[in-house]
């Protein structure tokens, strides 16, 4: 996995990025759960997976819109376990982990969170 290396604005305005570039595994598997928060009418108008400023979070994992107050420090954007992920300003945009993720584990992230969101909704 490569080093992540922020563009100019992330560096001077984003929060801090994580240490590794994002694989593009790992974006897919969040795209997929950011669409699956359309399940629930309640809470896609406020999909904290998007620029919307919601937070969420349940016992699987947590998910933090893009912070644009620049006086509090948001340390990710998602987290599931010890997975960090961090972008920049909207999902799929300056994408950076904490650590490697294999696509194995990927694949039981997103089946984990996929089925917390479902069941928490049903």
């Amino acid at each position: 996995m490569n080093k992540y290396e922020p563009e100019l604005g992330q560096m001077c305005f984003g929060q801090p990025p994580k240490e590794l570039e994002c694989p593009t595994y790992v974006i897919a598997a969040l795209e997929f759960l950011a669409e699956n928060f359309f399940y629930n009418k309640e809470i896609s108008k406020n999909n904290p997976f998007r620029n919307t400023g919601q937070k969420w979070r349940n016992s699987v994992f947590e998910v933090n819109a893009y912070e644009w107050n620049e006086d509090i420090i948001q340390t990710f954007n998602f987290k599931y376990k010890d997975i960090e992920v961090s972008w920049y300003k909207y999902l799929g945009r300056g994408m950076s982990i904490n650590r490697e993720v294999s696509e194995k584990e990927c694949w039981e992230m997103l089946k984990e969170c996929a089925e917390s969101i479902i069941c928490h909704y049903v």
